[in-house]
């Protein structure tokens, strides 16, 4: 799955990180401390959770959005939205859907997407809360907007504030365009406040409206954002999709592209998904490059738990060893703890 270009890309950050010098455009790279290795990776670990969530807030309201429509006359006669095989839900779930018109025009129009205390999807991911989005006006209006807004909503147990709109092109209606402003909290206490935006580009299944199944989107775009760590530090970073991603509807993560973080103006890490071992088209990997090299990362993870971990690890022994045996093997007791408590 992984073509040339995400070699190249992979290859040069290797090479950029592998050492401490000048490249022939004079731009010093320098090497990062092991601290700064293991935020980079986290960062990406965390940005991974953060675009998987938005990518199914983004899904919802583009799938209810396509069919405002038929639910609005169904609305209207009395008729409800309910479960079946063509969705994404799993068997006999799906959100309570409301419709509200403001006016004789029926625009502005409120719809409401109720997931209770747990929806579940067929590619696992577990929705609850609700989502609200506001559309401006019918379809082919060139006011057309929606302004989606999250209440207690959250994926996989990470909770989700803030608001997005959607501004679909007038030109070509197979664009989407996000602009959002969110605030996560991760269940173990970290929260990343995040400015983006998307553009999505449908390659299939936008002419079936009412199937989900088969859509196939590529997503380009940018991120800033801050994260704020579980003891309070925090960190601003950039993201930028170098590769476009490619979204299956039905997989639960990105199944091609690549993103670079940047923290300080410099490229701390690139995640590549398009790296696949299982060659089924969907799977939980990816090829995250850093400081401390190359290595497969499981999406589904909560936690990091790689190779700049234990570079850092390695140096504290080293640095313990040097005063004495008993601060070592203090360290190997306190390590020894952390990674039975599910930690190290």
């Amino acid at each position: 799955m992984k073509n040339s270009i995400g070699f190249l890309v992979v290859a040069l950050a290797m090479f950029m990180f592998s050492c401490n010098t000048n490249t022939d455009e004079g731009i010093d790279i320098p090497e990062m401390s092991d601290e700064l290795t293991l935020k980079s990776a986290e960062i990406a670990v965390a940005e991974v959770q953060a675009e998987a969530a938005v990518t199914e807030c983004n899904y919802e309201v583009e799938f209810f959005a396509n069919a405002e429509p038929i639910l609005t006359r169904w609305w209207q006669m009395g008729k409800f939205f309910g479960w079946n095989s063509n969705l994404r839900y799993f068997e006999n779930q799906c959100p309570d859907v409301t419709i509200e018109q403001s006016d004789d025009s029926g625009y502005p129009l409120t719809i409401s997407l109720n997931y209770g205390d747990s929806t579940v999807l067929n590619n696992g991911k577990v929705l609850s809360g609700e989502i609200v989005m506001v559309i401006s006006a019918p379809r082919n209006s060139q006011d057309y907007s929606r302004l989606v807004s999250f209440n207690d909503f959250s994926v996989d147990s990470m909770l989700i504030s803030g608001t997005s709109e959607v501004v679909v092109d007038k030109l070509d209606s197979t664009f989407r365009k996000f602009e959002s402003e969110m605030t996560f909290v991760y269940p173990d206490g970290t929260t990343v406040t995040r400015s983006a935006e998307r553009v999505w580009q449908w390659l299939a299944g936008l002419e079936t409206p009412e199937i989900q199944s088969d859509d196939v989107v590529i997503i380009t775009g940018e991120v800033t954002g801050t994260i704020v760590w579980p003891d309070g530090t925090e960190e601003t970073y950039s993201k930028t999709i170098a590769t476009p991603l490619k979204r299956l509807a039905m997989c639960r993560y990105m199944v091609e592209g690549e993103v670079e973080v940047r923290v300080g103006g410099s490229t701390v890490s690139i995640l590549d998904y398009g790296y696949n071992e299982s060659g089924e088209d969907c799977d939980h990997y990816a090829l995250l490059t850093t400081d401390a090299g190359d290595e497969v990362i499981d999406l589904s993870e909560k936690h990091y738990n790689g190779l700049a971990k234990q570079k850092m690890q390695q140096n504290q022994h080293q640095y313990s060893g040097e005063n004495g045996n008993q601060n070592n093997n203090q360290n190997q007791n306190q390590n020894g703890n952390n990674n039975h408590n599910g930690n190290g």
